[in-house]
């Protein structure tokens, strides 16, 4: 009895399952020409269910009670549909989109859609930089985004670029954005030596940018507070490719080929200019004794550089169905720099796999390994760097001996590439895996587990041609993270009205960083490589420290009728670099929307397409210090030993009130598109205000330390981001579309400590020697230097100018004023696309307006007592009453005195502004007709692309490149060149095929 009342009750449980459980079929087409739209994402709203409509724009999907089915596809305007207990059948037509407003842009831990948004976000997809080749993703940021300047460091290979997201929102804490890929937050320490050349390395290096499904940069609190205590130097998001419900695999390959040759050169002396120069005017400046100079001299500037090569080869494969997706992708680029010694190469391979265990239960796995080979050289302040070398030589220093071996082989810039061996190498392992539950429709959790795990690895090996019996060292760097992300997430709409999305989530994250160093010299041949071999041991060490960041994270977002949008976040961190009640900090946003043109009294304006209104105050955070600046620190070792036994002594003084710098920030916003959405403007007003700044002062005598870390100071940036699109022609057979965006940034240092005071009683701290410093009322990066005036056209004396403005021949260093900053006035790009037929051209500028750069190497080259090569500025010299001449008299007393013409002034500053034909791209699409006849080509397409191909720069800039930055990402010291490589100019071929 009780058996057969347990089957029954079954049997009615069954059966009302299979009653709630119902099959619903239909098309998607277009709604322009009724076309069948193949491959649109049909999901049930709140489920990691989905598939994809077929060839014939067909589609079945079985569901239960009454969920929302949202249809969505690039390029066209998403559609959401209640499906009601007695709907069967649906046909969808969707509108084509040229707004991009249904586009699902990446947000913190989610997405959100561009049109109900309230964040400030700026997206680019690979169709703004499709076939733009690129080292690392950073590049193809340039002139792409409004708010956001990437200065390239210097044209060397592998080096970081300086990013800075709506002007530098700290001074001694990491200035850099966070980088995030795919939800994994990137290392992004310092891993080389002065061996290895050139700034830090780019954090990004290892990335292969086709790869990359979309570029997200977060910049306002509303958008990055969710990323809390590194969220105040703005967020990037990088999406990784991910594979398709079509069911058809695609399989591309990408090739491209291509030569590079330096944007420019410095204009110095040739052998019959210096010969004639020595002896007319040196030998007068110095008094030396005019030198019978050999018949011939030797080219320097053409033996350390070359026609570079790049060939990049890139396949991926990419496909699924209803429950499997995939995408897996492989890279591997060869470059050889214009500047001798200087090689990458990079190989890298990714698989991001997603699976749907039912429609309740998803995971997911991203990874890429990627390993680069490197021949670095010297940095480029060191003279034994080829570049600098190359150009401070004499046309009469010789480069061999008259057997050919190596002149002054140890002095030699050629002689140190070819006898020495200076390699680097990095291997990466970058991913996460991931678990997502739908508890109910409204209601799912997912649990993220992340890694980043970094090795690199220096080698060199000098001759015992070039230091008494050679030497050698290896450095390894380690820098391993792992994190875990637990999130609980529910979207609901309640009345076709009320739309709410929450997030709860706990993070944890930490890095541990280990290093090994080891060098010896003494070596009984060159032909032993290794530094086992030598002789004599010179350093051995090895530091280890790690840190770590818990999080617990809260948002809400709310709209009402698609039209009235609010958002809130909040975010408490506590980090291990902080101690104490300093530890956690509480980081948040509120923002809030109003999309105007959904009002009702704005149906008859019609040339109005969309408007939407938005407005945010939140507050980020910065922790980005040494691991144990709050500790009082001690260390052992040799110098620490006492009376012959083993010791410890004091190197840092404790700071325990060391807390967070944080930065507030409004945003005001307004999005129009007008004209059938022709014309689409974007336009913020922001203001950051950053206090509590982590600086590296001077600490109390009583203390019996010089300097440490504490918060102290405060800076603010205020400006303004514009974003326009266009498409101005919009036929059959012809389109174009361009883009302007601009970045406008005021930077002011409100307050500093008064540990160092100038001359007129303001706080500052120095950046550099070179003049540039930080100064309390003034910008960041401003230079403090003697203003230059030039050579007096009566005397052929040179002449500065007295802090009060008057001529003198004697300046001081009190004549120092605030001669400019390095920070420009604003930056951006305008960017064109035309399409003809099956041909596409691509025009693309970035420029920067109204920041000085500082070129010491006219320290050097105008200078001609240091007994270099000379600028061909020289040889305009003061000769006679009434010369406007650029060099003074060979007989002026500033030649014989400390006052010399070449003094570091503003002599050596520049106006940095330019104008830069970025790319150039011209494709050819092969017609479907000719591709089909292969029966296994679906698209296929053919280009040429120039970059950096012309650069127009203010009348008077006498470098190679205004687009510098010699310290890399040291924000408190930009715009600064000795000698710095100039960005290279490349000219490249390639082929996109498609299967």
């Amino acid at each position: 009895m009780k058996k057969s009342f347990i089957l029954y009750l079954l049997s009615l449980i069954s059966a009302s399952i299979m009653a709630q459980t119902r099959t619903i079929t239909g098309t998607v087409s277009a709604d322009s020409s009724g076309a069948p739209l193949q491959g649109v994402t049909i999901r049930i709203k709140g489920s990691a269910y989905r598939l994809a409509s077929g060839t014939d724009g067909a589609f079945s999907i079985s569901v239960t009670g009454t969920p929302e089915l949202q249809f969505s596809m690039i390029g066209y305007m998403s559609k959401e549909i209640k499906a009601t207990r007695e709907v069967t059948r649906l046909d969808i037509r969707l509108q084509a989109d040229p707004s991009k407003l249904s586009e699902v842009v990446v947000v913190g831990y989610g997405e959100q859609s561009r049109r109900l948004t309230t964040e400030a976000v700026s997206v680019l997809r690979p169709d703004n930089f499709k076939n733009m080749p690129a080292v690392s993703p950073q590049q193809l940021l340039q002139g792409q985004a409004a708010g956001v300047q990437m200065t390239n460091s210097s044209g060397l290979l592998g080096n970081a670029s300086l990013v800075r997201i709506r002007g530098a929102a700290s001074i001694n804490a990491g200035g850099q954005p966070l980088f995030v890929i795919d939800g994994v937050p990137l290392n992004d320490g310092t891993y080389n030596t002065a061996y290895s050349g050139g700034a830090a390395l780019n954090p990004l290096l290892e990335i292969n940018p086709e790869d990359i499904a979309s570029i997200s940069v977060l910049k306002d609190a509303a958008a990055a507070a969710v990323y809390g205590s590194r969220g105040s130097n703005g967020v990037i998001l990088i999406e990784t490719k991910k594979g398709s419900v079509r069911g058809k695999t695609r399989v591309q390959l990408d090739y491209y080929t291509g030569w590079i040759k330096p944007t420019n050169k410095l204009e110095v002396m040739n052998a019959e200019e210096y010969r004639t120069f020595y002896n007319t005017y040196v030998t007068t400046a110095t008094g030396k004794t005019p030198v019978d100079f050999p018949e011939k001299g030797f080219d320097w500037p053409a033996a350390v550089t070359r026609t570079g090569k790049v060939n990049n080869y890139a396949l991926s494969a990419s496909g699924g169905n209803e429950k499997t997706r995939f995408y897996a992708g492989g890279n591997y680029q060869d470059n050889e720099n214009f500047v001798i010694g200087n090689n990458l190469k990079k190989l890298s391979g990714r698989i991001n796999l997603e699976h749907s265990v039912s429609k309740r239960v998803q995971f997911g796995v991203n990874f890429s390994m990627a390993y680069t080979n490197m021949d670095r050289i010297y940095l480029e302040g060191n003279t034994l760097a080829p570049y600098t070398g190359g150009f401070l030589n004499t046309p009469f220093t010789p480069a061999y001996t008259e057997t050919g071996q190596y002149y002054n082989p140890s002095g030699n810039v050629l002689a140190n590439i070819a006898l020495s061996t200076n390699k680097y190498y990095t291997r990466r392992s970058t991913g996460n895996a991931y678990a997502k539950i739908n508890i109910t429709d409204e209601l799912w959790v997912k649990s993220d587990w992340g890694i980043d795990q970094l090795e690199t690895e220096e080698r060199y090996r000098r001759s015992s041609k070039l230091t008494t019996g050679g030497s050698a060292g290896r450095t390894i760097w380690q820098d391993n993270k792992w994190l875990n992300t637990n999130s609980l997430n529910y979207e609901k709409r309640f009345a076709d009205a009320h739309t709410i999305t929450l997030l709860a989530a706990h993070s944890y994250e930490t890095s541990r960083y280990d290093d090994i160093k080891v060098s010896g010299s003494g070596f009984t041949s060159d032909q032993l490589p290794n530094v086992g071999s030598a002789s004599t041991p010179l350093t051995t060490s090895a530091t280890g420290k790690d840190w770590a960041i818990e999080s617990y994270i809260f948002r809400a977002h709310y709209n009402y009728k698609d039209k009235y949008l609010a958002e809130g976040t909040l975010r408490r961190d506590g980090s291990s670099r902080f101690g104490g009640d300093k530890k956690y900090g509480n980081l948040w946003a509120v923002s809030g929307g109003w999309i105007v043109s959904q009002e009702q009294f704005m149906k008859d304006i019609r040339f109005i397409d969309y408007l939407k209104l938005t407005a945010s105050y939140g507050v980020t955070g910065n922790d980005r210090i040494g691991y144990y600046d709050y500790l009082g620190l001690y260390t052992a070792g040799t110098d620490a030993n006492y009376a012959g036994q083993p010791g410890l002594r004091p190197t840092q003084a404790p700071s325990k009130n060391l807390g967070w710098e944080k930065s507030g920030q409004l945003d005001i916003g307004v999005t129009a598109n007008v004209l059938n959405n022709r014309i689409q403007l974007a336009v913020d007003y922001y203001n950051k205000d950053s206090k509590d700044l982590l600086l590296y002062v001077a600490f109390p005598s009583t203390t019996g330390f010089g300097y440490g870390t504490k918060n102290a100071g405060r800076m603010r940036n205020t400006g303004v981001d514009l974003q326009l699109t266009a498409i101005p022609v919009r036929q059959k057979d012809l389109e174009w579309s361009a883009s302007l965006n601009m970045g406008f940034v005021k930077n002011k240092v409100i307050t500093l400590p008064g540990d160092t005071k100038d001359e007129e009683g303001r706080n500052f701290i120095i950046g550099t020697y070179n003049g540039q410093r930080a100064i309390q009322g003034y910008a960041l990066n401003s230079f403090y230097l003697v203003r230059y005036k030039g050579i007096n056209p009566e005397t052929g004396d040179p002449e500065w100018y007295t802090k009060d403005g008057k001529a003198t021949t004697s300046p001081t260093s009190n004549d120092q004023v605030i001669a400019g900053n390095a920070m420009p006035k604003f930056t951006g790009g305008f960017n064109n696309t035309v399409r003809y037929k099956n041909f596409d051209l691509g025009v693309n500028f970035y420029f920067s307006y109204g920041n000085k750069v500082m070129l010491t190497e006219f320290t050097y080259l105008d200078n001609v007592r240091m007994g270099y090569n000379l600028s061909k500025d020289m040889l305009n010299y003061w000769k006679e009453s009434g010369d406007h001449a650029f060099a003074p008299a060979a007989t002026s007393a500033s030649w014989k005195s400390t006052n010399s013409f070449a003094r570091l002034s503003t002599a050596q500053l520049f106006d940095g502004s330019f104008l830069r034909l970025k790319t150039l791209t011209l494709g050819y699409n092969i017609p479907a007709g000719l591709l089909g006849r292969t029966h296994a080509l679906s698209n296929a397409r053919i280009y040429a692309l120039a970059q950096n191909l012309w650069t127009v720069t203010k009348k008077g800039f006498r470098g190679a490149d205004p687009e510098i930055s010699q310290y890399g990402t040291n924000g408190q010291a930009v715009g600064e060149s000795f000698f710095s490589l100039p960005q290279p100019k490349t000219i490249t071929v390639g082929v996109n095929l498609v299967f």
